[in-house]
């Protein structure tokens, strides 16, 4: 009964102190990330927005995101607003590849990742731009919390599961030797689902092969075909998303996977990376 106790008592006491540390992680991942003093050219940006020059704004908080020397929240907060000003004059290509930007920059960044749902919903070839289900499952219990609050949950779930199976071979009763490995195996697959959240957002969080479609509209043809004289597949509208499948090294058309799975070649003119040489 006395080590029973203490070992209750002891998984209580990491369970607090873990939980405790789910808070403060939580709440700092939500930090202000327009904190401290604001450069002259974010400032004049800002201007010019309030003045209604959302084109003029949005190419300066891309200027300045791109080429000046700033912290990473300010740089993630410039491609945000780059992101809305471009959604103010409908370039939705270029709103979208703005709000990824800040997101490669801050994945937690929840006004953006909002306004880059907003967006994609407004945009046409809905039907094309439809990932899996599966995959939009993963995706809206993967960042329904932050990636600290994923960590943290994977730690106390974790001691959980320790202080389960202590309980399980210490246990003087049949009852809480059977109550202790239910509840071990539940804590198990919760720690496992956690783990796999967990790699869901590295991975996407930091994918760098997207490309998103900045015009009206541009053809999309098959990988067999010459699109010199074949007729398109289909034809793709401004803010189109895709993965380029190949190397960039200047050619003229590439190879490219839609969300929905359809593979093409798209001329590299007329998208526009995600991650950029100069991001």
């Amino acid at each position: 009964m006395i080590v029973r106790h203490r070992v209750c008592k002891l998984g209580c006491g990491v369970m607090m102190m873990l939980l405790v540390e789910l808070l403060v992680l939580c709440s700092c991942s939500r930090a202000n990330l327009a904190e401290g003093t604001q450069p002259e050219a974010l400032v004049q940006a800002d201007a010019a927005y309030a003045d209604g020059r959302y084109e003029q704004a949005a190419e300066m908080y891309s200027h300045l995101a791109q080429h000046a020397e700033v912290e990473e929240s300010l740089q993630s907060l410039c491609y945000y607003r780059a992101g809305v000003a471009y959604n103010e004059v409908e370039q939705r290509g270029r709103a979208i590849v703005n709000y990824r930007r800040a997101l490669l920059l801050a994945p937690d960044y929840s006004e953006a990742r909002h306004n880059l749902r907003l967006v994609e919903e407004a945009r046409m070839n809905m039907s094309a731009m439809e990932y899996p289900i599966i995959r939009r499952w993963a995706d809206a219990c993967a960042y329904a919390v932050s990636m600290n609050g994923w960590l943290v949950a994977s730690i106390v779930l974790f001691a959980g599961g320790i202080v389960t199976c202590l309980a399980f071979f210490l246990g003087h009763s049949r009852r809480v030797r059977r109550g202790s490995f239910y509840a071990m195996l539940a804590l198990i697959v919760l720690w496992g689902c956690t783990l796999l959240m967990i790699l869901h957002r590295r991975h996407y969080d930091q994918q760098t092969d997207v490309a998103v479609l900045c015009g009206v509209k541009a053809p999309l043809y098959a990988l067999e075909d010459d699109p010199s004289v074949a007729t398109p597949m289909m034809e793709l509208y401004d803010g189109a998303e895709m993965c380029i499948d190949v190397e960039d090294r200047g050619q003229a058309y590439l190879a490219v996977t839609l969300p929905d799975g359809v593979s093409g070649q798209i001329a590299r003119t007329a998208i526009e990376k995600v991650v950029s040489t100069q991001t």
